[in-house]
């Protein structure tokens, strides 16, 4: 007879993926538990309120002292602020590489609840349109689930969560289940009706809003901890996954305490990778062993590979007139900058007059926050095995496990669609009357600041370099063949049935929405499958 392990379920990450996992499994009955890589946030001390009133949410000041103090990539964030700049890692401590020609700005948060503190809360549901585009353009593979299968999980996130939002009959934007309608500025219904009569074509709606936080806590995490199943260890860096040399199925976790430096083995049923895209792959790739030579799940020669982020187009400016929401929000509230979203410019059968494949959506606000306007424009980027995530093979980080090591590029068909988004971008700017002065409003210092830093956040073609939009996917893409893909339909590794990955990289193409909520989805359903396969095969007496 033998021990049973301490834990059914090891879950890596607390943010949008792990919180959910963790969720799902232990109010099934499972014992979980959860390693984050960071600290624990103080709910009051690491949300303290604006200490000024007024003034840009863009501080050239607070970039610069944080670059001197080693955030020289952190600090090219748009959700970089003065109230921020403690949530971001220290590149120093947590450094990464990319490939010679490659440019990738990875953002990242080391803490309970992840990146889930810097985000937008867009919840956005992908359609089949998405799911089955390789269908249509024979570009990447279909997703091996439909938007039948993930509608339930849409629908338990949306509504433990709660979404502001309306339907709207959009074909490529699925409706869900919405908690009242997202409230619009005056400006916004303003230029909504404006887009009803000049732009029929390109139907516009409100965006889909997660809940803020309040409390500073995020639900899905403190629902599994309030279950009485779940543990949490907070600055734990889970360096490898331990594996039966075997059966080539998961055994333990070995973690790194960052505070003390200690190593420690804890064995389980389960293991769900959920530390985000770059992490998780990292994660499997140095797992490797004598069964699982180039990483765990790569018998297929595809772990790491077809990386994508969203392309991103800006457009910006300044409405005296316009009088705006004011200065005295919350500003750890991201959510309350998007007002309108359009999703309709995809070619959805082809090129239909446009010299790239798939599409991409505009997001914006009018009056927000300040007197002005934005739009971004988000694309997708088609799925090539040559952009991909690596360990480097010399350098490593301050506790000593190699780094990531990171290439994504852009083909012709991304800087095609980049030229048309920048085209439609300044045709909404005169359609409408929205003045394109961003610049215009700026002082001496932060123009020139922009001028200095704009090689570093912006592509020749004018996009956002690879990695702004922190909408990072695949790398351990799902699919219905064990010989090309890394995870079969419910989330688990082939290689390792009782390794799940839970995040975006299990995503096999970049659908240009927020992967925000679909993310959730599939590790809300990934949750309940473990839960059902570990009850499956756990032994009554704690023997195999």
């Amino acid at each position: 007879m033998t021990d049973a392990p301490a834990f059914d379920l090891i879950v890596i990450g607390s943010g949008a993926a792990g919180g959910w996992v963790a969720k799902e499994a232990a109010e099934r009955g499972l014992k979980v538990l959860i390693l984050e890589a960071g600290r624990a946030l103080d709910p009051v001390a690491d949300f303290p309120p604006p200490d000024h009133e007024g003034g840009s949410r863009v501080s050239i000041l607070t970039r610069v002292l944080s670059i001197l103090k080693g955030q020289s990539v952190q600090a090219r964030c748009m959700s970089f602020t003065p109230q921020t700049a403690h949530l971001f890692i220290n590149d120093r401590q947590n450094p990464y590489t990319t490939t010679p020609g490659s440019r990738f700005n990875w953002y990242r948060s080391r803490q309970v609840g992840g990146r889930l503190h810097l985000w937008g809360r867009n919840a956005l549901r992908i359609s089949d349109l998405d799911l089955k585009a390789a269908d249509a353009d024979g570009f990447g593979d279909t997703w091996p689930v439909t938007l039948e299968d993930l509608d339930p999980w849409y629908t338990r996130v949306e509504k433990f969560l709660g979404v502001t939002g309306e339907p709207a009959g959009i074909e490529n934007l699925p409706d869900g289940s919405y908690s009242g309608p997202h409230p619009l500025t005056k400006a916004e219904q303003k230029l909504m009706a404006e887009m009803a009569e000049k732009w029929p074509d390109r139907p516009a709606t409100t965006c889909r809003i997660i809940h803020h936080m309040t409390d500073r806590r995020t639900p899905p995490l403190k629902a599994a901890l309030d279950s009485g199943n779940a543990e949490l260890r907070t600055n734990a860096v889970a360096e490898r996954i331990e594996t039966d040399p075997e059966s080539g199925r998961a055994t333990a976790v070995t973690y790194v305490d960052t505070t003390t430096g200690a190593r420690t083995t804890v064995a389980t049923r389960a293991v769900a990778a959920a530390a985000s895209t770059i992490e998780s792959v990292r994660l499997l790739l140095l797992s490797k062993s004598a069964r699982h030579r180039n990483g765990l799940g790569n018998s297929s020669g595809n772990l790491g590979r077809y990386l994508a982020d969203h392309l991103m187009v800006f457009r910006a400016g300044t409405l005296p007139e316009i009088e705006g929401m004011g200065t005295n929000h919350d500003p750890y509230d991201f959510g309350q900058q998007s007002g309108i979203y359009i999703p309709s410019f995809r070619n959805r059968h082809g090129p239909e007059g446009r010299d790239f494949l798939r599409g991409y959506s505009l997001l914006g606000s009018v009056g927000r926050l300040e007197p002005g306007w934005f739009f971004m424009a988000i694309g997708e980027v088609l799925p090539r095995a040559d952009n991909r995530v690596e360990l480097d093979s010399t350098k490593r980080d301050a506790l000593g496990i190699p780094v990531a090591r990171v290439t994504l590029t852009h083909s012709d068909n991304e800087r095609a669609m980049i030229r048309d988004m920048s085209a439609v971008l300044k045709d909404l700017s005169e359609t409408f009357g929205l003045p394109d002065d961003l610049l215009g409003k700026e002082g001496l210092v932060a123009k020139l600041a922009y001028k200095v830093a704009g090689p570093l956040v912006y592509t020749p073609e004018g996009a956002l370099v690879p990695g702004s939009s922190i909408h990072e996917t695949g790398g351990a893409c799902m699919g219905t063949d064990p010989r090309r893909h890394v995870l079969d339909s419910e989330n688990r590794v082939y290689d390792a049935p009782n390794v799940y990955v839970t995040d975006s990289a299990s995503f096999p193409t970049n659908p240009f929405h927020n992967p925000g909520l679909t993310i959730m989805a599939l590790s809300a359903r990934a949750g309940a499958t473990i839960a059902r396969d570990v009850k499956s095969n756990r032994p009554e007496t704690g023997t195999k």
